[in-house]
């Protein structure tokens, strides 16, 4: 079985904690693999997209094996030979015609798990009204295989085993209630000693079956809890939970590359004024409590389609696509004014802080990030020698330092 189909997750990234991990785990350990109720639907739909071409092939050979069986009737049973091939081609085209239907409408997989159960039953009632038909003295031997059929019955079953008890009761009820009518009492009895064991295989090989699919189901989701968690610290600045500099500068430049060069971007660089002198002042768990405060107002200011990160140390990026520099400067200014009003009290101490921002534009004839944010630098330290706590855009620099 596959891990997953490539267009299916099995757990969102939000759901990667450990509490769910820790569920995951447990029914791994557990010796009936139980799926946690909140994984269910996504059980299904694993086995949905994994075991659905297996159904289907097992049900189509299944039925292919049904209708072979013809050539045995007219060895064995050559005085029913003519109802045999009538009752199992008409059998046939039902069968074939309703899995077609059902496979490609049907998407529940648990409907799709019963129906070659249910078509094994069906079966066995036709197969020993054949049987029955007969006046061929073979028919006490023939009769044994039969027992096929109940093996088939069990092998689809992946989804749950429950069901496979009802469906089993039933194919057993049809298949014994027939022996009973060809046999006396004592060739009934030897043939239920020789029919049990088989019962009892089968529905072994589809506990098996079923546990080895909730087995499997939930390594695969483990594998995407692993895979999402993974992905997340490798993207995810962890104090901050912002993106880091290696996801940025990956979304940032796709970005840059998807955008037409007539429309303006614009990139902020901003850091915290005298971020040693916090730490040195409160503690390191101040500074990075500040550091957390200052990403969740830039969160909030933050449009959908802007993207933020924690560039390294005290120092954020923000890339602005479809902004012009006027834009950019008041989104900065906005940023700055929010950072400079905002305080917050830990451990008994009420601290404030401010940000000095450096804010760039693309240029169309160079349209590359490490030159934006080269510039934006350039801006930010001309911020700070002004006295910090200001904006300054890039591109002023050489005439006036705008600064708000």
């Amino acid at each position: 079985m596959n891990r997953t189909s490539a267009k299916h997750t099995l757990i969102q990234a939000e759901a990667c904690d450990l509490e769910n991990r820790v569920r995951i785990e447990r029914a791994l350990s557990d010796p009936i693999a139980r799926i946690p109720a909140q994984f269910k639907n996504a059980y299904y739909k694993f086995l949905y997209y994994n075991q659905k071409d297996y159904l289907k092939q097992v049900n189509y050979f299944a039925q292919l094996a049904f209708l072979i069986y013809f050539w045995a009737d007219r060895y064995v049973l050559p005085d029913v030979e003519m109802l045999s091939g009538v009752i199992r081609i008409i059998a046939i085209i039902g069968a074939f015609s309703l899995n077609y239907v059902l496979f490609k409408y049907i998407k529940q997989i648990k409907l799709l798990d019963l129906i070659l159960p249910l078509a094994t039953c069906l079966s066995a009632i036709l197969w020993f009204e054949i049987l029955l038909q007969s006046k061929n003295e073979l028919v006490h031997s023939y009769q044994y295989a039969a027992i096929i059929l109940i093996v088939l019955g069990n092998l689809s079953i992946h989804v749950h085993f429950r069901p496979s008890i009802m469906t089993s009761a039933m194919i057993s009820a049809a298949i014994l209630f027939g022996a009973w009518r060809i046999n006396d009492f004592g060739d009934f009895t030897i043939f239920l000693l020789v029919y049990i064991p088989v019962l009892l295989f089968s529905m072994y090989i589809c506990w098996n079956s079923t546990l080895n699919s909730r087995k499997t189901f939930l390594r695969a989701l483990l594998d995407d809890w692993n895979f999402h968690t993974l992905r997340k610290i490798a993207h995810t600045d962890e104090l901050t939970q912002l993106s880091n500099r290696r996801q940025f500068v990956h979304a940032a430049n796709k970005k840059i590359q998807e955008t037409p060069m007539t429309v303006c971007t614009s990139l902020l660089i901003f850091d915290v004024d005298h971020f040693k002198a916090i730490n040195d002042q409160y503690g390191h768990d101040v500074g990075d409590q500040v550091l957390c405060q200052i990403a969740e107002i830039a969160r909030k200011e933050m449009r959908f389609y802007d993207m933020l990160a924690r560039f390294g140390g005290e120092e954020f990026i923000v890339l602005l696509p479809f902004t012009v520099p006027e834009d950019a400067l008041k989104i900065a200014e906005r940023l700055r004014h929010k950072m400079e009003q905002h305080q917050f009290h830990m451990d008994g101490q009420l601290v404030k802080f401010s940000i000095s921002i450096g804010v760039s534009k693309i240029d169309p004839d160079h349209a590359k990030l490490d030159q934006l944010i080269k510039q934006a630098d350039i801006a930010l330290y001309e911020a700070k020698r002004q006295g910090r706590n200001r904006v300054v855009h890039f591109n002023f620099m050489n005439f006036c330092s705008q600064a708000f």
